[in-house]
């Protein structure tokens, strides 16, 4: 049967039937609207990079996919618009870890700053202003044990790039206000007393060389480096993407403090706080040199803080004011290494090599102070 004849042959066997036209109106598809480019990467972006802060690895990876568009210089502005997202974390990640104190960048740490106080602002400009307070103790030939509280203001230019779907994020510092510092102890105020006959300046010989090594720190700005899996590194200054900040040990993932910490005799170092997730393990290890064995002990947070006020209040060192969760020594020649299931929270690290706290108690010389220098690596595993 040929098409346009009536099937039943009713209407008139062999005769052409007209088709009867559809009353339906036709569709028509919409327009399609303009594509914008950098109005869909804002909103890739965006949402991946809010993702990753709350610790989606996903989120992150999406950003890896287009890494090339992503540390475009012409992406600059959509970059800051993405990190302002992250201000109101910037204070709760800088208060949960101190501020490693060097007198030079190859040199190995002499003192800390842990921040007490912080306030960070997003400025119109796009820099971000951060308001911080808090306290310290630094050791120097001069003043040996010198402890001390201090504050400042610092614009930061931020920016990150993604190498693969690993983030670096910079924090470059543009211009730096004052930093009050405060000195609380002089352990030898003799020898530092003395210097001011030498070198002159009156009484604030101590105070200058503090603020000097403090601001110092600051004004290098840092580089927080996050792996898809939420392995976070911290390190001072700009770390180029691809590469990693200057440590002893290497291979470890989420590392809250890989080190060279230089601990005098008589003296003590408080690393942390050093943050352990829910069900989570502490993974330390350490090496020495330079003396026969140091003392190595972790407390909570409380009893490590309560600590820490005797050490920058007291010339005399004391035992910590509750038994440690893990007292031990490491002696020079071999690797120490040990693994620790925690109860969530935070926790201090002491490195001890003092007579007052520990197994052990530093070999004393006349005129001779036997430091060790500790090569350490602290990581948390969930």
């Amino acid at each position: 049967m040929s098409a346009g004849y009536h099937p039943s042959g009713q209407a008139g066997e062999g005769k052409r039937v007209e088709p009867v036209p559809d009353p339906r109106p036709r569709y028509a598809p919409p327009p399609m609207p303009r594509f914008s480019l950098r109005a869909a990467l804002l909103r890739l972006v965006t949402a991946a990079f809010f993702a990753s802060l709350v610790g989606a690895s996903c989120g992150q990876r999406a950003l890896g996919i287009m890494p090339g568009v992503i540390n475009a210089p012409s992406n600059l502005s959509l970059r800051k618009a993405i990190l302002s997202f992250g201000t109101s974390r910037v204070c709760a990640e800088v208060q949960k870890r101190s501020l490693p104190l060097k007198l030079r960048d190859d040199d190995p740490v002499i003192g800390r700053f842990f921040p007490g106080t912080c306030f960070a602002q997003d400025l119109a400009n796009g820099d971000l202003h951060v308001q911080f307070s808090g306290g310290g103790y630094i050791w120097t030939n001069l003043t040996q044990r010198m402890s001390f509280d201090a504050g400042g203001a610092i614009d930061y230019d931020t920016d990150f790039q993604m190498d693969g779907s690993t983030m670096y994020v910079y924090f470059r510092p543009k211009s730096t206000g004052s930093a009050p510092f405060t000195i609380k102890l002089i352990e030898q105020p003799q020898a530092a007393a003395a210097s001011v006959s030498i070198f002159g300046g009156g009484g604030n010989v101590a105070n200058n060389v503090g603020t000097q090594i403090l601001k110092g720190e600051i004004a290098k700005g840092f580089t927080v480096i996050r792996a898809a899996n939420g392995d976070v590194e911290f390190g001072m200054g700009v770390v180029e993407k691809g590469r990693h900040p200057p440590a002893p040990f290497r291979g470890t993932d989420n590392m809250l403090a890989n080190e060279m910490i230089e601990v005098h005799q008589g003296q003590r170092d408080f690393v942390g706080p050093l943050e352990v997730p829910s069900g989570g393990k502490l993974d330390i290890k350490v090496a020495i040199d330079g003396a026969p064995a140091c003392d190595v002990l972790l407390v909570p947070r409380y009893i490590g803080e309560a600590w820490l006020q005797t050490y920058v209040t007291q010339a005399v060192t004391t035992a910590p004011p509750n038994p440690p969760l893990l007292d031990d020594s490491v002696f020079s020649g071999a690797v120490w290494h040990r693994t620790l299931s925690l109860p969530g929270g935070l926790y201090y690290l002491v490195l001890d090599n003092t007579a007052t706290a520990g197994r052990t108690a530093p070999t004393t010389y006349a005129r001779d102070d036997r430091a060790v220098l500790v090569k350490l690596a602290v990581s948390a595993d969930d």
